[in-house]
């Protein structure tokens, strides 16, 4: 007898098209999703594009949103690594610019960008495919995305929530890019010139803040 979970694990995983022996699953532009060997799978609608059918395969309740259940189900099954709750409602927060509750087509289509981003420069650097960044690593990792840092910022990003953490997990390090490149937005609002520098009260300060969580 399956449980709910795992029969909507089964349920997303056919839908997607792994059946069989798979791995090495990666978003992909062309396809939902590539993997190295496949048995067993299949046909997808092919009228439909990528992001067309990550979101219809992760709104389970065909609601026309997802869930922070949803992606944190999705997460958990490509990926093969745990995400918390937390990080997934943090997610769906920050694209959910409508305030409904869920991440619609068009939102999840600029969530589906950006994790593919992130996923790419993650991936490359998790050499042991354990779901892990060390200090170099996450540098590495973020200058791919043309994000530099000091090294004691990097291990300012690695330590902030366990001072005596030694590497970043793949939840921790898509919340910092949510992070920084929310934060990044809203500096560049304020600083239109570019220069790097931008002067603020406190109530701009705030603001620019509280925006960002």
């Amino acid at each position: 007898m399956f449980s709910p979970t795992v029969m909507a694990d089964e349920n997303l995983k056919y839908k997607l098209g792994i059946g069989g022996k798979s791995s090495c699953f990666c978003l992909s532009e062309n396809n939902v999703l590539s993997s190295v060997t496949r048995e067993a799978t299949p046909k997808l609608e092919t009228n439909l594009t990528a992001v067309e059918r990550w979101f219809r395969c992760m709104d389970t309740k065909q609601e026309g949103m997802i869930t922070s259940k949803e992606l944190q189900l999705a997460f958990e099954i490509f990926q093969g690594k745990h995400f918390s709750e937390a990080v997934c409602k943090f997610v769906v927060r920050i694209f959910d610019l409508d305030k409904s509750g869920g991440v619609d087509i068009k939102e999840f289509e600029t969530l589906y960008y950006y994790i593919k981003i992130w996923l790419k420069a993650f991936n490359n650097f998790d050499k042991d495919g354990k779901g892990f960044l060390t200090e170099p690593e996450l540098d590495y990792a973020l200058r791919q995305l043309d994000i530099n840092f000091s090294p004691n910022f990097i291990k300012f990003l690695i330590t902030r929530n366990n001072p005596s953490a030694k590497v970043i997990s793949l939840d921790q390090y898509i919340i910092t890019c949510i992070q920084i490149q929310k934060f990044t937005e809203e500096f560049k609002s304020r600083d239109p010139d570019f220069t790097g520098i931008i002067n603020i009260n406190y109530e701009g300060f705030l603001e620019m803040v509280l925006s960002c969580l």
